[in-house]
């Protein structure tokens, strides 16, 4: 019995070190996917990076070119880092949202064992 306490309790050592692992690659994959995504999805049937994209023809335009003044670089990091910041956030408030929901459910559990 004291030898099976032992390997569950290795298990569940070795479970929260994988979870750790897990959280961090999972925040490294949010970090690089809105980049990943800018520079290689096709947005209105345009690749961003492209570079046919950002050659303007002002004669077929109503307007002024309001990317006129902007390097591939500069609007890539003008539309990839806001993005970045919104999927960091958004993940950051699901994480805490979830750490305060099982602290609660623990809270629960704990009152629910107390002797009566």
């Amino acid at each position: 019995m004291e030898r099976m306490t032992r390997d569950m309790n290795e298990i569940a050592r070795k479970t929260q070190t994988e979870t750790v692992s897990m959280k961090i690659i999972t925040l490294v994959t949010l970090f690089f996917l809105p980049g990943t995504f800018i520079s290689v999805g096709r947005i209105f049937s345009l690749t961003l990076m492209s570079t046919d994209v950002f050659q303007t023809n002002n004669d077929s335009r109503e307007g002024p070119d309001p990317y006129a003044g902007l390097t591939p670089l500069q609007l890539y990091l003008a539309s990839s880092l806001p993005l970045t910041t919104v999927t960091l956030l958004f993940w950051a408030a699901f994480h805490l949202y979830e750490r305060q929901k099982e602290k609660e459910k623990k809270i629960w559990l704990d009152s629910a064992m107390l002797p009566v």
